[in-house]
């Protein structure tokens, strides 16, 4: 990512724009603040990870936890065992390969935000990257849309260059990057509305479902709205992890308020 970061920067942004021009600039700018902003977030959810700082597992029973088999302890609602990190994560989510981390309740207010940045970051580079493939192409038309389909056949016919072929190749990477993101970000969406991880999606869990915006500050904290374009900012999370509001709790608090 570092790497086509930068080439879309200093070899496909000055095919429009001259370098440090005033298009240039903010075009470059404006990606280099997404592209920072996520891995600043990536950066976060490694190190805060799933669990926070208190990640001791209580030896206790209490109301509504579980005995984890594998940690030989006993769990709090909504956490489940990790077979890859080997022990339990509080309200996991899912094993993120690609930050070998488990995303749970105290790190997905960075993955958000981080997906978030990333999938705009490839939109924008998205568009500049067909653009540039329309210049090369000098137009596309729906005769040639098989080119850009099965662009290795149209290179062995010799009906494209080398240097077009790479473009469309250049294209689709960024096309399959976008998708991919928007995928995560979409799973994360799904889940929010409907007030469950990825793993009580699974397993068919409905009970802690407090409405959208109730859901995204139960996973993204008072200030959600902030921490999507800035990673710097405290937003506390309204759970310590270890209980959660229920939909259930959510009327009795509504007729309270009626009476």
């Amino acid at each position: 990512l570092p790497i086509g970061f930068i080439f879309e920067i200093f070899s496909i942004l000055p095919q429009f724009f001259e370098p440090f021009s005033q298009g240039w600039n903010w075009r470059a700018f404006l990606l280099f603040y997404l592209v920072l902003n996520g891995y600043v977030n990536v950066y976060k959810t490694k190190v805060f990870g799933p669990n926070g700082k208190g990640s001791d597992l209580p030896a206790v029973i209490k109301p509504g936890y579980h005995y984890c088999h594998f940690c030989q302890l006993n769990a709090p609602p909504r956490s489940h065992h990790c077979p890859v990190c080997d022990k339990c994560i509080f309200r996991r989510d899912h094993h993120c390969s690609f930050i070998a981390e488990c995303i749970g309740h105290f790190n997905q207010r960075f993955y958000i935000p981080a997906v978030f940045n990333f999938l705009v970051a490839s939109a924008i580079i998205l568009t500049w990257n067909w653009s540039y493939m329309w210049l090369s192409f000098d137009g596309i038309s729906v005769l040639m849309l098989w080119q850009l389909i099965v662009p290795h056949l149209a290179l062995i016919f010799r009906v494209i260059t080398f240097s077009q072929f790479l473009c469309v190749l250049l294209y689709v990477s960024s096309l399959v990057v976008f998708l991919f993101l928007f995928y995560l970000a979409s799973a994360q969406i799904f889940c929010l509305y409907r007030g469950q991880t990825r793993v009580e999606y699974l397993m068919d869990i409905h009970a802690y479902n407090v409405g959208f915006f109730g859901n995204i500050r139960q996973s993204l904290g008072q200030r959600w709205p902030l921490i999507l374009f800035i990673p710097f900012i405290l937003s506390p999370l309204q759970s310590d992890g270890l209980s959660f509001a229920t939909k259930n709790m959510e009327s009795i608090n509504d007729s309270a308020k009626t009476i």
